[in-house]
């Protein structure tokens, strides 16, 4: 005979187990409560025998549905067939929160024994958001390759056409340096803004001149000018900043490039670099052009969005360089702003900490 099988010893055992048992729920509940995600507990009669501050929030239950029917609350038909039949237990449901019409939640439901259930409950917004935008950067980059690869093939096969003669493969030869160029330019912003995503803090910085740096920017975008517009540089301080020379160049060529391309003939574009107080500087680009409206204004830093305007003139661009813009400013502890008003202009602007004040 086991030492545990006399009757005293049994009953130790029972209490032994039953304290440690508490133990566990305890720590379950305690665990329960601490993740994102809702735990709805639901008996056969599908009434709610227990739920988690998080399945509370993401469902609307108040603290009187314990014991209540499920349906009574969360009022959401194709949950409730999902929860009933057979879908149970295999794929997840996805469906609008019942409480924000913006969000969007995924259940799955898990056999407990026969005579309960459990339903855990979770936030997809942000997630199905950024499978969106990742569908759409696809779609956008083939979009945006396509053109000049459709010009690159019908001149390829122009020169390799037997009836035509050297002269005219000649002329074909010159035409190809645009369309292989866009390409080119569009896979080296690919790359940036793929290097600045995948690192946000920066390696060490260095003084950086900005004066000078926005003056050699304005040689890079004269190729961009027409003869009646006009670009004025107008460095009001020779305050430096601590930066990535490189990308703060690239900041201000697609600021001042932006602001030409969406400008009409005869652009009055204005490039500041002044005091703004408290150890600070602001870069700015003034334009006297279309404007944005304020519906577009959230927006103009995503990968390819563009503005229509019908007026702007058409002188290429890849669509990445304000979000270009966006992530090296981030990378520099600061954010671009913008003001604008339709047939008035816009201003696009942003602060830096000086170096007196960024080596206090």
């Amino acid at each position: 005979m086991k030492l545990t099988d006399i009757e005293p010893f049994k009953q130790i055992k029972k209490r032994f187990n039953r304290r440690n048992f508490k133990k566990r729920l305890v720590k379950l509940e305690l665990f329960t409560e601490v993740i994102p995600d809702g735990v709805v507990l639901l008996d056969e009669r599908y009434l709610i025998v227990a739920a988690n501050d998080s399945a509370q929030r993401l469902l609307g239950l108040p603290d009187s549905a314990i014991g209540e029917p499920f349906e009574d609350h969360v009022k959401v038909p194709r949950l409730r067939n999902y929860m009933r039949g057979e879908a149970a237990n295999k794929e997840p449901l996805e469906f609008t929160s019942p409480i924000q019409k913006d969000s969007v939640l995924e259940s799955r439901v898990f056999d407990v024994d026969q005579k309960s259930r459990a339903m855990i409950i979770r936030d997809i917004t942000t997630l199905n958001r950024l499978l969106t935008m990742r569908q759409s950067f696809v779609a956008n980059v083939s979009h945006e390759l396509r053109t000049p690869l459709t010009v690159v093939k019908g001149y390829l096969e122009a020169m390799t056409d037997p009836e035509s003669s050297d002269d005219l493969r000649l002329g074909l030869i010159e035409k190809l340096v645009a369309p292989v160029a866009r390409m080119e330019s569009l896979v080296q912003d690919l790359l940036l803004l793929t290097r600045l995503e995948s690192n946000p803090v920066p390696p060490d910085m260095h003084e950086v001149d900005m004066a000078s740096l926005i003056r050699n920017s304005n040689h890079e975008v004269q190729g961009l000018l027409r003869k009646k517009d006009t670009l004025t540089i107008d460095c009001k301080t020779d305050k430096k900043i601590l930066g990535l020379p490189k990308e703060l160049h690239s900041v201000c060529v697609n600021l001042i490039s932006n602001a030409i391309r969406y400008s009409p003939d005869g652009a009055e574009i204005v490039v500041s670099w002044e005091d703004a107080g408290d150890d600070k500087a602001r870069l700015s680009v003034k334009d006297h052009g279309l404007g944005i409206a304020k519906e577009h204004l959230d927006r103009i830093t995503e990968r390819f969005y563009r503005v229509d305007m019908q007026e702007s003139r058409g002188r290429g661009g890849t669509g990445l360089g304000l979000a270009i813009v966006k992530h090296v400013l981030r990378r520099h502890n600061s954010e671009l702003k913008v003001e604008s008003e339709i047939n008035q202009g816009s201003l696009f602007f942003c602060e830096f900490e000086t170096v007196e004040r960024s080596l206090r």
